[in-house]
């Protein structure tokens, strides 16, 4: 009769995947936005400008929903509306302007931003007649309306200044302050200054090396901030199910409102100062060029949610904490090996490498051992990095003819009792198993040109090393699938009695402490891959064409890595909610007339 049926199966927990298709679904979108600026220059005073930027951005959600086999097949409707609005507004006055050698400019930026937003939700279901759809909400039996708004604000100041002697000494200092509407009301705003300097040893008449195009030294010293998330300093209130007020047998309840996180009066910016020194090169004819850099930075009052106690009735709070020590290296090169009339092959390969290491925390020692106390709960660990993995060291699967321990059964993982007492405990048997951070990042692109045939390729590779950039793999949850999803292919490779040496613990059962496996997340990718052929003029030419390109490309073709999983770059392992990374083929002909 056309209907749908509701169970096809037969089975009342199956329903019919197409229903959703019988639903009153619109989503509809409104966007206006623009930049304006205007530029006022006087003739008077030549290298003096004044500019104004205004950018606007607002943008308007309505999603109405309805449909009889909604909610348990009982009916459900809604209405959504949503709106945001940024504003961005800047003056900046620059002047510039050069005296013989000397060259001169300055900068000052006065700006100001703003961002709101705002919602409301009304929805019904058990609803008996929905004929007119979401524009009956109140023919629901049961409704249900929400809202929401926030807003946040950021005012900034700058100047700057940079001298230039003959582009050869070049200094540049800079003091910007900001300040940002979530920080405590004593700390919004806060000063970062710098300094910059440079020197082209190419263009001094001392420095003759052979072959030497150009070479530059160059250093900054700085200070940077860090903003925290919107009202993250103030004790925010919710209204939701736990809020309600109780009358009498319970059987009542009314709205109400209750505390949903702690306020932090001395809440402020995290401040990273540090040093970079750099050097850019260029040799034989720019056939050779690149440019090396090192940085030393200290992050101080590091923003971070910490954990308390239970007691206080709230997981953590957003707070300042320690230190924390940066060091890296980052390396660019770029070659042109072979150049000849008909052929051209460049290599460009970057490589950078970062460590960095908990220096304090906050400065106590509770237990009266002499040394300043760990933040075990927020995983921060004095002298480690900030990505340390802390956790139970596995040791294979329990075997059906193993002498188990109690708690636990035959395919779940053993964990290693460290301190050898029998049990396994969460402040005796956790350890260091290695950190997320990677030991190093390399990439290598490459492009071989012969004639009119183009072939180039970029490879794509991080590493961790011996115990670093690890990433958590928690294989679906078998057992929760049921007979409503398809079972993917890493599934297979579970601990059962018929697979003993299945890779991962069975999903069936729940150990008294189930452990997060870590595997190595390093991989080496081809990201890109292409090959052209352009066509000779004298050919198109003769069939009316100014242009004809033949042109094959490849993206995420392969990827060499021990990691089981969608993707190693994103950490996306074994779980049911995730995708793999896009593979692509494309075939293309580019022309002109």
């Amino acid at each position: 009769n056309g209907e749908y049926i509701i169970y096809p199966t037969g089975a009342t927990n199956i329903i019919n995947p197409f229903l959703d298709a019988a639903a009153d679904n619109k989503d509809l979108k409104t966007r206006i936005n623009g930049t304006f600026y205007g530029i006022v220059k006087i003739p008077q005073i030549p290298g003096l400008e004044y500019r104004l930027n205004l950018g606007n951005d607002f943008l308007l959600e309505n999603y109405y929903y309805g449909s009889p086999y909604a909610a348990n097949l009982a009916g459900a409707i809604s209405k959504s509306n949503q709106q945001r609005f940024d504003m961005t507004f800047d003056n900046i006055l620059s002047y510039e302007n050069r005296f013989g050698d000397h060259g001169i400019s300055a900068t000052l930026v006065a700006g100001y931003r703003r961002n709101q937003f705002e919602s409301t939700l009304a929805e019904g279901t058990n609803v008996s007649n929905i004929s007119l759809s979401y524009n009956s909400l109140e023919q629901a039996e049961i409704q249900r309306t929400s809202s929401d708004a926030w807003k946040e604000t950021f005012l900034y100041q700058m100047g700057r200044i940079n001298y230039n002697y003959r582009d050869t000494y070049m200094l540049t200092a800079t003091l910007r302050k900001d300040g940002f509407s979530g920080f405590s009301r004593n700390n919004k705003s806060a000063l970062f200054p710098s300094v910059g300097a440079s020197w082209v040893l190419s263009n001094e008449p001392f420095v003759s090396i052979p072959n030497l195009e150009y070479l530059k030294l160059r250093g900054t010293y700085g200070v940077n901030g860090n903003m925290t998330t919107r009202y993250s300093s103030l004790a925010r209130v919710t209204t939701d199910d736990a809020s309600k007020y109780v009358f009498g047998d319970g059987s009542g309840t009314a709205m109400g409102q209750s505390m949903g996180s702690l306020a932090n009066d001395n809440l402020s910016w995290e401040k990273t100062k540090g040093l970079n020194v750099g050097i850019d090169f260029s040799l034989f004819s720019n056939r050779i060029g690149g440019n090396i850099d090192y940085y030393d930075t200290e992050t101080t009052d590091l923003l971070w949610n910490v954990v308390i106690p239970e007691i206080t009735g709230f997981p953590s709070i957003s707070s300042n904490v320690g230190r924390l020590k940066n060091r890296g290296i980052e390396i660019i090169l770029s070659t042109i090996p072979v150049r000849t009339d008909n052929l051209e092959w460049n290599v460009n390969l970057n490589f950078a490498r970062n460590t960095n290491k908990i220096m304090s925390l906050l400065g106590e020692d509770k237990n009266n051992d002499g040394k300043e106390d760990d933040l075990i709960g927020s995983n921060l660990f004095i002298g480690k990095s900030i990505g340390t993995v802390y956790h139970y060291q596995i040791d294979g699967i329990w075997q059906l003819d193993d002498d188990v321990m109690t708690g636990y059964q035959p395919g779940t993982y053993r964990i290693v009792d460290q301190n050898e007492d029998g049990k396994i405990t969460a402040d005796q048997d956790r350890v260091f198993l290695g950190q997320t951070e990677p030991a190093y990042f390399f990439g290598i692109q490459s492009g071989l040109t012969y004639k009119n045939i183009t072939f180039r390729f970029f490879i794509n590779a991080i590493q961790g090393g011996k115990n670093g950039y690890l990433g958590a793999n928690v294989p679906a949850n078998v057992a929760s699938t049921g007979n409503f999803a398809n079972l993917n292919t890493f599934n297979y490779d579970l601990w059962s009695v018929s697979n003993p040496t299945g890779k991962y613990a069975t999903g069936w059962t729940v150990p008294q402490i189930n452990p997060t496996p870590y595997y190595s997340r390093s991989f080496v990718r081809l990201q890109d891959v292409s090959l052209a052929y352009q066509f000779n003029s004298s050919l198109i030419n003769r069939i009316g064409l100014k242009n004809l390109k033949l042109n094959v490309s490849g993206k995420n073709l392969l990827t060499f890595t021990k990691w089981d999983g969608w993707d190693p770059e994103t950490g996306q392992g074994i779980n049911s909610d995730a995708y793999p990374v896009m593979k692509s083929l494309n075939v293309g002909l580019e022309l002109s007339l």
